[in-house]
């Protein structure tokens, strides 16, 4: 079973059981640097370290807010200007469909479109950079019980509707 696998199945309920995400987190850090564990009450913070809210991510953008779940993803709004980027960090079942995206993780840019709309370029290099970094803090300790609460995009248009996400 992969880790994608395992994070589900912790989030169903499912037969994990004994197995703790420390556990589970060490089988799939053998090549990543040892990071801090999360805190209790961290928030999603952790997934975008070292930035934090008015950081540069890059081009101009600036991290402006990351919301806690929002029903089931974190909200990471980039600003530039008058310009804001609106991305939601959703889990992924394997199959992404975002601007950036990690093993896990989708980085969906909010705009209005339907995925037919051309993303600003600048706006799209940002947002893969931010993937980059969310590569980097995904396998933290800690992590798999803050994974196992984000839904799909998919998951998230059933159960909310498009319209309710922007």
């Amino acid at each position: 079973m992969n880790r994608r696998d395992m994070i589900k199945s912790v989030a169903l309920g499912g037969a994990l059981g004994a197995v703790s995400s420390q556990a589970i987190a060490s089988t799939f850090k053998a090549e990543q640097a040892v990071l801090p564990p999360i805190e209790a009450g961290e928030g999603p913070m952790w997934l975008l370290a070292p930035l934090k809210i008015g950081d540069e991510v890059g081009l101009g953008w600036r991290l402006a807010a990351l919301t806690n779940n929002d029903r089931g993803a974190w909200v990471v709004e980039l600003l530039r200007g008058d310009q804001l980027g609106r991305v939601h960090v959703c889990f992924h079942s394997g199959e992404p469909k975002g601007v950036g995206h990690t093993e896990l993780l989708d980085l969906i840019l909010m705009d209005g479109g339907d995925g037919r709309k051309d993303t600003d370029e600048h706006l799209g290099r940002v947002i893969r950079h931010m993937a980059n970094i969310v590569r980097q803090n995904e396998l933290r300790e800690g992590a798999d019980a803050e994974l196992a609460r984000l839904l799909t995009h998919a998951e998230r248009v059933e159960r909310f509707g498009p319209e309710t996400l922007l």
